[in-house]
């Protein structure tokens, strides 16, 4: 046992006079070692803080800028300036290399508009944005012409003439967070009410016509205006009404992923998802003539379902101003339905009562663009307005299944197209 304790303690001393010889080995090629400093011994000469140059050098040892052994900050936080020098300020122009060189990372697009800042304006996103729409139809009944006239084979009237106005409507947007560059979306579009209301007098149409007032002097574009032969319980007529109605709703769910141009001025999102269009139309024909009354009454539903892609663009102006454009399209299964009923007076050559609906699916198209600008007002209330355009084919519609050259047809047409354009403007809420 007493050799064992002797054999430790000569290992210990050997283990220590090691260390002695190498730390003087150390000092005698020029090798301070540290000496560290507490509250009573700051002042006392060769016991000051110390640190190496990588780490800073006596200006980190005190908590200063940290510095290289060179005296240039190791670590540069970047900053936007600007009104340095450069094509429109730049990041640090200033600094060595290419962080000077003319203003570098400057901003090409860098307007000055007034507070802006490069770091303030980022993707432009919204939990829920509510709009008040005002869209109107191309045309009503496009592609029908005339379909009255005043006076056998004279003075057409176009009934849907000038009708199609701008009709209110609403969208709601409503976004999700699913990580930090994309989000869920929402969105509902509705106009319920879109057409015209026309009646049109014998006794006062020829009056406007410059002809003396007369009863039972309107003619339909069925029978080439009464030319040659006018069709009974419908020319001759002395007063016509004439309706259309229409509506449209839009469902949308979309997956939208941000991206950021070459600085943080322009932004946007690439879409695609799921869209559901509804579109439905009334119009109705009712002749008080000579020989007796008609009703005519054309029926159209057309159901889009399918998937779209697109994305949009924002240019930030400055801080709490930007503008932006969208477009998406997309290819849809349209499940039509169209319906015609026709009831004519009994008397003469007046056609048969005739009642028929069709219906099927095709492939159909629709697009939609728009230009929007959002305004900040308060930290979670924003304002923008703009305008849009939504377009649809190949659908079954009213007035590409109406035959002016004849009111008994039964055949209808599955090619026609819908223009819908107007403006919008609502508010933004980000909680």
């Amino acid at each position: 046992m007493k050799s064992h304790c002797t054999n430790y303690l000569l290992a210990i001393a050997s283990v220590v006079c090691l260390s002695f010889a190498a730390t003087a080995q150390a000092e005698d090629a020029g090798y301070v070692p540290p000496r560290f400093m507490s509250a009573g011994n700051a002042g006392s000469p060769g016991m000051q803080r110390q640190a190496s140059p990588l780490a800073g050098g006596p200006a980190a040892a005190y908590g200063d800028q940290f510095m290289d052994a060179q005296g240039n900050p190791i670590i540069m936080p970047a900053s936007y300036c600007q009104s340095c020098p450069g094509p429109a300020g730049g990041y640090c122009p200033s600094c060595p290399g290419d962080f000077g060189a003319a203003g570098g990372y400057g901003d090409p697009m860098a307007v000055d508009f007034g507070g802006y800042g490069n770091d303030q304006c980022g993707p432009h996103y919204f939990d829920i944005a509510v709009d008040s729409i005002f869209l109107k139809p191309n045309e009503a009944l496009d592609g029908v012409g005339p379909l009255i006239s005043v006076g056998a084979g004279q003075n057409f009237i176009d009934p849907a003439s000038g009708t199609a106005e701008y009709e209110p409507g609403w969208r709601i947007a409503a976004r999700y967070d699913l990580g930090p560059l994309s989000v869920f979306e929402g969105t509902y579009m509705g106009l319920y009410d879109i057409g015209f209301t026309n009646q049109i007098r014998s006794v006062d149409a020829t009056v406007a016509a410059g002809l003396p007032s007369q009863d039972f002097q309107l003619f339909t574009v069925f029978s080439n205006f009464g030319i040659p032969t006018p069709i009974d319980g419908l020319d001759d007529g002395s007063v016509y009404t004439l309706g259309y109605q229409s509506d449209i709703q839009s469902t949308e769910l979309s997956y939208r992923r941000y991206w950021t141009g070459f600085n943080t001025r322009v932004t946007g999102t690439l879409l695609l998802g799921a869209r559901y269009l509804r579109m439905t139309e009334d119009f109705t024909f009712n002749a008080v003539a000579f020989a007796g009354d008609s009703s005519l009454l054309t029926t159209s539903e057309n159901d889009l379902v399918g998937f779209q892609f697109g994305g949009d663009g924002w240019l930030c102006l400055r801080q709490g101003l930007r503008i932006g454009a969208e477009a998406k399209a997309g290819v849809y299964n349209n499940r039509y339905k169209l319906g015609k009923t026709a009831n004519f007076a009994e008397v003469g050559n007046a056609p048969d009562d005739f009642a028929v609906v069709t219906e099927g699916n095709q492939v159909a198209f629709a697009a939609e663009s728009g230009v929007t600008m959002v305004a900040d007002i308060l930290p979670s209330w924003s304002i923008r307005g703009g305008y849009q355009v939504l377009y649809l084919n190949s659908l079954a519609t009213v007035a590409s299944s109406i035959d002016p050259t004849n009111i008994g047809s039964t055949a209808i047409s599955t090619q026609g197209d819908a223009l819908y354009h107007g403006f919008h403007g609502g508010l933004e809420y980000i909680w």
